[in-house]
């Protein structure tokens, strides 16, 4: 006897979004390089020139590798709890979604035409990988 309905095939488009289908808009990057400048430069340098004596840079295959098998929804965190450092919390939700934003560009990330969730939950479904 077979189950009805015991696997549900997922409609075509239903599939969880991957950063390389554009998550984010090029105006909510640039805002994220305008924040970028004033609250992380001084530590992380330009997103990807290395300069000596600065954190990690946020754009180099190093960065990348650590991330490929983590969400966005991780990354969201770690800004929104330890960034900047000198006064970590202090940056809103949509502060942190325009930073990673900007980030995702400097990964070489396609932007779209819907703005990036500000949603850890729903940032939290997307890999940072650049997709399947």
């Amino acid at each position: 006897m077979v189950v009805a309905g015991a696997m549900i095939a997922r409609p075509v488009g239903a599939q969880e979004p991957f950063v390389a289908d554009g998550i984010y808009t090029l105006e909510q990057a640039d805002r994220g390089e305008v924040l970028y400048d004033e609250q992380c430069v001084a530590c992380h340098g330009s997103i990807n020139q290395l300069t000596p004596d600065m954190a990690a840079l946020l754009a180099d295959h190093t960065f990348r590798a650590r991330w490929e098998q983590r969400s966005i929804g991780e990354l969201f965190d770690l800004i929104q709890v330890e960034m900047p450092q000198d006064n970590p919390g202090s940056l809103t939700d949509n502060q942190v979604a325009e930073l990673l934003a900007f980030i995702l560009r400097g990964n070489r990330r396609p932007e779209g035409e819907q703005l990036l969730s500000s949603d850890s939950e729903v940032l939290a479904t997307i890999p940072f990988a650049p997709g399947p």
